[in-house]
Order: C-alpha cells, then sequence, then structure tokens
C-alpha cells in the first residue's frame, strides 16, 4: 500500500501550489482519495469540531473556492462523520480502511 500512496502522491504534486494547497480537484477517485487522506492529516482526530471549524480547515489546505464539495466527499468517504444536523464533525477513521476499502488494496 505504502508504494502505490508514494506513486499516487507523485501524479498529484502538479495539483498543489508552492504553499502545498490544493489547486485543482483531481478527477480519478484513486488521486482524489489521496488529497482527501492530504487533507484528513490536518485535521486532529482527538477533538470534535463545528462545521465552520472544518470549513476552514478543508479552507487552509485547498487554493480553489469549492469547500463544501470536499466536505461532503470527505464525509461520503467516511474520513469524517457528523452528527446528523451537521453541528459536530470528528475523524471517522483511520485514512488506511478508507483507502483499502476504495482504492482495493491492503
Amino acid at each position: 500500500m505504502e508504494k502505490s500512496i508514494q506513486i499516487y502522491n507523485k501524479k498529484l504534486d502538479h495539483y498543489y501550489d508552492s504553499d502545498g494547497r490544493l489547486i485543482q480537484y483531481p478527477s480519478k477517485r484513486p488521486m482524489r482519495i489521496i488529497a482527501l487522506i492530504k487533507i484528513t492529516e490536518q485535521i486532529d482526530a482527538n477533538r470534535k469540531y463545528t462545521e465552520k471549524e472544518v470549513n476552514e480547515m478543508i479552507r487552509l489546505c485547498i487554493a480553489f473556492n469549492d469547500i463544501e464539495s470536499i466536505r461532503r466527499e470527505m464525509y461520503q468517504y467516511r474520513f469524517l462523520g457528523r452528527l446528523r444536523d451537521g453541528s459536530e464533525y470528528w475523524v471517522e477513521n483511520d485514512w488506511r480502511d478508507v483507502y483499502a476499502e476504495y482504492i482495493g488494496e491492503d
């Protein structure tokens, strides 16, 4: 798994600006998963967040204006969990679980 992550990271290099922010969201799912992993790694898994706080963390990681789509995919792929009303978010899974499920490697 680590080797394929390195390969995807290399392919993703041109998707980031000099400040390390994502400038374009990849269209292929494996590369999107890696991009979401990089964003998730910036979120402390030991605390809960408001939607506003999650949006701010995402905003710091991307250089385009589509915070809501990124947040929705983080929830859809179970990087983030949330209360039904969206008032509280948290890191849901170890990214390795999500990676293995959606990219198909153990």
